[in-house]
């Protein structure tokens, strides 16, 4: 968890058994058989909390970020990801981090959560790309450069921070995107992706002219934002 630089005294650093994932997630035969393929090895890196950061809790009706795990899962290959990361949040009632391994790469998976009457109601994951240990792009996500008012924000900034780090991925941009257009750029792309995908499947020339004035608009309107970056 080198790559989050954070305090000494927020270090665990313990094995977490298998067999344990396997009992609590009441996994069958398929999902075992992933984690006996796929992971290496677990481990409960770093505990994020007030007492070894001095980062308030954050606690309303509907939100607790009094503790922030980071879990590192060693893997043997890729392509199970997806599955192993959304099983983690699912079983996790406090907010976490979880960073998977592969050789000298790594995917940050965080995820917004909620917990109702003991249950974990997991509302979406933000899994970064693969990216190699060595990428500047790591740079942002270190202990002190994170929004440290309260746990809250200080774990909404490693979300955003995942979500630019996957759009740049995907414009092939070189710069940071600035905060302040994240969630335009994601729209936008989203739509330019979809208008993509119905021109290719559109027979009709009548048609294929108007979705490509449509798609021609929205990469304007999304290179505008990027040139005033």
């Amino acid at each position: 968890m080198e790559i989050f630089n954070l305090p000494n005294e927020c270090k665990i650093d313990k094995n977490i058994p298998k067999e344990m994932i396997y009992k609590n997630a009441e996994a069958n035969e398929k999902l075992k058989r992933v984690f006996i393929d796929t992971v290496e090895k677990i481990r409960f890196m770093y505990l994020l909390n007030f007492s070894n950061s001095n980062i308030q809790n954050y606690i309303n009706d509907k939100e607790r970020f009094e503790e922030i795990d980071f879990i590192k899962i060693i893997l043997r290959e890729k392509g199970k990801e997806n599955i192993i990361s959304k099983l983690f949040h699912q079983l996790i009632p406090k907010s976490t981090v979880i960073i998977l391994e592969f050789k000298n790469e790594i995917l940050i998976s965080v995820s917004n959560k909620k917990v109702d009457k003991e249950r974990i109601i997991l509302e979406e994951v933000f899994n970064s790309t693969w990216i190699d240990i060595e990428n500047k792009i790591l740079e942002d996500l270190e202990y002190k450069k994170l929004n440290s008012t309260n746990l809250k924000a200080f774990y909404e900034d490693i979300i955003e921070k995942v979500r630019i780090i996957n759009l740049n991925k995907k414009l092939n941009y070189e710069s940071n995107i600035e905060s302040k257009n994240l969630e335009l750029l994601e729209k936008l792309n989203k739509e330019i992706e979809e208008l993509k995908t119905l021109r290719k499947k559109e027979t009709q020339l009548n048609r294929i002219t108007e979705i490509q004035t449509k798609l021609l608009k929205k990469i304007e309107e999304r290179n505008k934002i990027l040139r005033k970056e």
